[in-house]
């Protein structure tokens, strides 16, 4: 399929990441189960050198205005406002930088959740094979910081469990970790999506069905619950269902296209 549904976490030095990250479109679970694969690479990257790059493409005003604050890296303020001016920029990596300065400086929770979910991004959408490799082991680092300050936090348990699945491709240890939190909070939606997403992708339909109608019970007005236990539904052979859920689906989408492409999966499944 053509638009592709985010599956990554919350950016911002804000606080905490939200249950589930999720719509901007759909596409098939087959497709998005490789969409980072080919980046497990781990290539040299050259942080230094990057960030300097960065700063070549800023204005001239805002270019003077980061070399003065680069002057004093010892002042959280500073280091805030670094932090915001690559956000602004939607330069995620530069951005997780100063951030993880500002953790290291303050150590607290809020400070490492920032730091692991602007280095998640940068990995998330970046092309560069070096930086992505290099983007999830800074996310991890910083998660596992969370979890030593707190273990009790799951948001970042279930942040750092997707990393292993992700960066490691140590799949196994991952779910492991997303089963502990699904124990610990029945209704952590973000842990029974991965783990959701996982069954679908190791085609055991039974676990993923189980997993997505509880999600629909739990969020009934997210479609993309829907999209996936449709999807669920149609490789299991349930024609019947997957329509239906397909079209309840529909309803909940506002977007135009993502309409017309579940509309095309439905007249496929009709014409089984």
């Amino acid at each position: 399929m053509t638009i592709k549904i985010r599956q990554t976490l919350i950016i911002g030095v804000v606080l905490i990441i939200c249950a589930t990250l999720f719509i901007m479109g759909f596409k098939s679970s087959s497709d998005s189960g490789s969409t980072k694969s080919d980046k497990r690479i781990a290539t040299t990257f050259d942080e230094a050198s990057y960030i300097a790059e960065a700063q070549t493409k800023l204005s001239g005003t805002l270019a003077a205005e980061v070399k003065l604050l680069e002057k004093d890296l010892s002042n959280k303020g500073a280091l805030v406002k670094l932090a915001n001016i690559w956000d602004s920029m939607q330069v995620s990596y530069v951005s997780a930088f100063y951030t993880q300065k500002i953790a290291e400086m303050v150590n607290d929770e809020v400070s490492w959740l920032a730091t692991g979910n602007k280095y998640y991004t940068a990995a998330n959408f970046s092309n560069d094979s070096s930086l992505t490799f290099d983007a999830i082991k800074k996310a991890k680092n910083a998660y596992s910081k969370v979890l030593g300050l707190n273990p009790n936090n799951l948001q970042a348990k279930n942040a750092l469990a997707v990393c292993i699945i992700q960066g490691d491709n140590d799949v196994m240890k991952g779910v492991a970790m997303l089963k502990e939190i699904v124990a610990a909070d029945s209704s952590n939606t973000q842990a029974i999506f991965t783990l959701g997403m996982l069954s679908i992708q190791s085609n055991q339909f039974d676990k993923a069905q189980e997993r997505f109608e509880k999600l629909i019970k739990l969020e009934p007005f997210n479609p993309e619950y829907y999209f996936y236990l449709g999807e669920v539904y149609a490789k299991s052979g349930d024609t019947k269902k997957a329509i239906k859920t397909y079209e309840t689906c529909k309803t909940l989408v506002s977007d135009k296209k993502a309409k017309e492409e579940i509309d095309i999966i439905i007249e496929k499944l009709t014409k089984l």
